[in-house]
């Protein structure tokens, strides 16, 4: 039972991986398809969100510094904005549900490592706890930032393939579309 356990966190742990790495390939290609002046932030920098707890002040650092490119990349080519600040709202907004999250999952956690060491002990209860309304509401607060994960890594991906497209792009100035 436990070996099975272990193998399934295994598995999906390597396949949250696998999810977390084409993410910060989208973030990071989003940055590349802006002309080198006009980027605020290297674009290998989005991989420091790879780091456990650096990457809760991270996220606001590149949520901030992609729609700051985004900007600044319309701007030059003399293009107009559909929104002030693209893509800044959901991702500040998904990083502090992220932040709220992490912290009442914390502040739960005894509880749940409790019921984990109790199922690998071979304990099975009729009704487990489900460490009450602060895991519920931990729970509900997740679910909105994974929502709005995905609504950032879709704008994202939106403005990295519209920047492509921008005049006076010359293709050269934008690392991501050489050999294309």
């Amino acid at each position: 039972m436990q070996a099975m356990i272990l193998g399934m966190i295994a598995f999906f742990g390597l396949i949250g991986l696998i999810i977390a790495i084409l993410y910060l390939l989208n973030l990071q290609n989003t940055i590349k398809a802006a002309d080198p002046m006009n980027r605020k932030m290297k674009p290998g920098y989005v991989w420091l969100l790879l780091i456990p707890l650096f990457k809760v002040y991270w996220m606001f650092v590149v949520a901030k510094r992609i729609s700051e490119t985004i900007e600044a990349e319309y701007s030059a080519k003399g293009q107009p904005l559909p929104t002030a600040k693209p893509t800044y709202t959901v991702g500040f907004v998904m990083a502090i549900l992220g932040v709220i999250s992490a912290l009442l999952s914390i502040k739960s956690m005894p509880e749940q490592i409790k019921q984990i060491q109790r199922l690998l002990d071979g304990v099975v209860e009729q009704a487990p706890t489900t460490g009450g309304p602060l895991s519920v509401i931990a729970f509900i607060i997740s679910l909105a930032s994974f929502v709005l994960w995905i609504v950032y890594w879709v704008q994202t991906a939106g403005y990295k393939n519209k920047m492509k497209m921008l005049p006076n792009n010359k293709g050269n100035d934008s690392q991501i579309f050489q050999g294309m």
